[in-house]
């Protein structure tokens, strides 16, 4: 029996720069505001903070733990709402800092996944550290779900769908409005070459740098590469996700099963 439609929420929202508390605040407001039926929250990378690359000192005193307040009011918000969340983080492992993905479900369950393709450009490997893992497939309420973190988008190899392993793609970014022209086309074109439902959800504003993450550039892209839902006036999108005519169009258009086979040496 295939799972039941599930419904996504994408929040876009501006970071209030290194201030996690006025951001954790944004947030419980705006989860009062999700449509009721709603199984999974996305939030912008680095949701809490910005992505500090000044200094490792400054990005330091804001990373934590797992275990730390952060991840600890996203459970119980997760649980309060019994809907997931999943997002980006400053984290901190043994003095390492890494730019985080987390999937928090309603039951308590977490998973985790360390930004692999740090953007140099910008100074991210200056501050954080690369991760050494793939992105896990999550099993969340009949769906099976890859995380991935803004620059990763660029490389198709890593985000690829073998034997359709995944259903939903999920990148969270702060994505400047100067690419924003790639940024759309690359989401496309993941949903497009992996026959997978993506979202893509990015921040707003501006941060102190001067960088101009624009609005409205989030997105949810069906199988064929179809834009379902974006932006207008609320920094909240809803759309629903159909496990089942996902399983239709693979079996119709069974390109998939033409894929050469790899592997990743990470």
């Amino acid at each position: 029996m295939l799972a039941r439609n599930i419904r996504i929420a994408l929040i876009e929202d501006n970071i209030s720069w290194a201030d996690k508390e006025a951001n954790l605040n944004q947030l419980k407001r705006n989860l009062q505001n999700i449509p009721d039926g709603t199984d999974i929250v996305v939030l912008p990378e680095m949701f809490s903070t910005g992505v500090i690359t000044s200094s490792k000192d400054d990005a330091l005193a804001l990373a934590e733990r797992n275990t730390g307040d952060t991840m600890h009011l996203l459970s119980e918000l997760a649980q309060q709402h019994q809907v997931a969340i999943a997002g980006s983080f400053l984290a901190s492992t043994a003095n390492r800092i890494y730019n985080r993905a987390f999937f928090i479900e309603p039951s308590g369950d977490e998973t985790f996944y360390d930004k692999r393709h740090l953007f140099a450009l910008g100074g991210e490997d200056k501050i954080y550290s690369q991760g050494l893992f793939a992105s896990p497939i999550i099993r969340f309420r009949g769906l099976n779900i890859k995380i991935i973190i803004c620059y990763d988008l660029r490389f198709p190899v890593f985000c690829r769908n073998t034997n359709n392993q995944y259903d939903l793609l999920i990148a969270v970014a702060n994505w400047p409005k100067a690419r924003q022209n790639a940024w759309q086309k690359l989401l496309i074109a993941r949903a497009i070459e992996n026959q997978a439902y993506v979202c893509g959800v990015n921040r707003t504003g501006t941060d102190p740098q001067g960088i101009d993450y624009g609005q409205e550039s989030s997105l949810l892209i069906d199988f064929k590469g179809k834009i379902v839902a974006q932006r207008s006036t609320s920094p909240i999108i809803a759309s629903d996700l159909s496990p089942a005519l996902l399983s239709q169009f693979r079996e119709k258009f069974p390109a998939w099963r033409d894929a050469d086979p790899f592997t990743i040496s990470i």
